[in-house]
C-alpha cells in the first residue's frame, strides 16, 4: 500500500496582524491603512486555498487503489499431441481472449505431461486423474522475451461428454497459481485436440494456496458449478469473505458466456 504524506495545516502567522491593525502615525491617512490591510488579505486567502488544494490532491492519492499484476487472468491455449501441449498464452482482465489474440501472441509455451494427456480422459472410468507438467514458456519481464519454467505444475482431469474439466495448482518464481480450464474440440472425432487453461496467480495469504489440483477441480464440479463450460469464471482475483461457501454467480453471466461463444 502506498501512503501519502499530508501537509500539516495551521493558521498563517500574519493572519492576526491582518485583522487587528496597530496604531499608525498621524502622517498616514486611513486610506493608506485600508490599502495595506486589503493588500494582505489575498495573500492569506491564497495560502489557505493552496493548503486545501494540496490536501485534496493528497487525499486522491491515498484513495487510488494499488495496482496488482495478479489482476488479469493468464489464458493458456494450445494443441495436445500425446504428452505434449504447445501453444500461446494471453493475459486478460476482460475475459477469454479471441482466437486472433492467441495466434498473434509472442508468448509461446511448450509443456510435456507426465503421461499422455488423453489417457487422463476415460469414458469408462470417470474418476479424477492427476498428472504434472514440465517445460518452458516465453515471458517478457521487462528485458525482452526469455524462457521461464514453473517450479511445480500439477493437473487434475475429469471426463465430460462434450469437454473434460481440467484444474491445476502450481508454483513459479513469481508466486503460486491455480488454474481452471477444459479439454475441448474434436470430441466427436474420438479425441480432444485443444487444452485451454486459465491461470490465476494468488497472493501468499489467499486461502486457495492450501488447495491442490484435485480440490480446485472439485469446487468447479460442485460449489461453483455455475461456471460450467467456462470454468475460468470461478477464478476471482480475491475470494469473498464468505469463502469457502459457493462463489456468487457473476452478474450478467449468461450475457458473458454468450459473448464468449460467439467471439471465437
Amino acid at each position: 500500500h502506498c501512503s501519502a504524506t499530508w501537509a500539516s495545516g495551521g493558521q498563517c502567522s500574519t493572519l492576526g496582524q491582518c485583522s487587528t491593525l496597530a496604531a499608525t502615525p498621524s502622517s498616514r491617512t486611513q486610506k493608506d491603512v485600508d490599502s495595506r490591510s486589503n493588500d494582505a488579505l489575498p495573500t492569506t486567502q491564497t495560502m489557505a486555498l493552496k493548503r486545501k488544494a494540496a490536501a485534496s490532491a493528497a487525499a486522491r492519492k491515498r484513495k487510488a487503489p494499488p495496482s496488482d499484476w495478479r489482476t488479469p487472468i493468464f489464458y493458456w491455449r494450445g494443441a495436445i499431441s500425446g504428452a505434449e501441449w504447445t501453444g500461446t498464452w494471453v493475459a486478460s482482465a476482460a475475459g477469454l481472449p479471441r482466437d486472433a489474440e492467441f495466434k498473434e501472441s509472442a508468448n509461446t509455451f511448450s509443456l510435456r505431461c507426465s503421461q499422455p494427456i488423453m489417457s487422463l480422459v476415460d469414458e469408462e472410468d470417470r474418476e479424477v486423474k492427476t498428472a504434472h507438467f514440465t517445460g518452458s514458456y516465453k515471458l517478457d519481464n521487462g528485458e525482452g522475451l526469455a524462457d521461464y519454467e514453473d517450479v511445480e505444475h500439477s493437473i487434475a482431469v475429469c471426463f465430460g461428454p462434450e469437454w473434460a474439466s481440467v484444474a491445476a495448482r502450481g508454483t513459479t518464481e513469481f508466486g503460486d497459481f491455480v488454474s481452471l480450464g477444459k479439454l475441448h474440440d474434436g470430441a466427436s472425432q474420438g479425441g480432444y485436440q485443444t487444452l485451454t487453461l486459465a491461470r490465476r496467480y494468488i497472493a501468499d495469504g489467499d486461502p486457495r494456496t492450501a488447495m491442490n489440483a484435485t480440490s480446485v477441480l472439485a469446487r468447479v464440479e460442485a460449489e461453483d458449478s455455475f461456471a460450467g463450460e467456462h470454468p475460468w469464471l470461478a477464478l476471482p482475483w480475491k475470494v469473498p469473505s464468505s469463502w469457502p461457501a459457493p462463489l456468487p454467480v457473476p452478474e450478467g453471466l449468461y450475457e458473458t458466456t454468450a459473448h464468449a461463444d460467439t467471439a471465437q
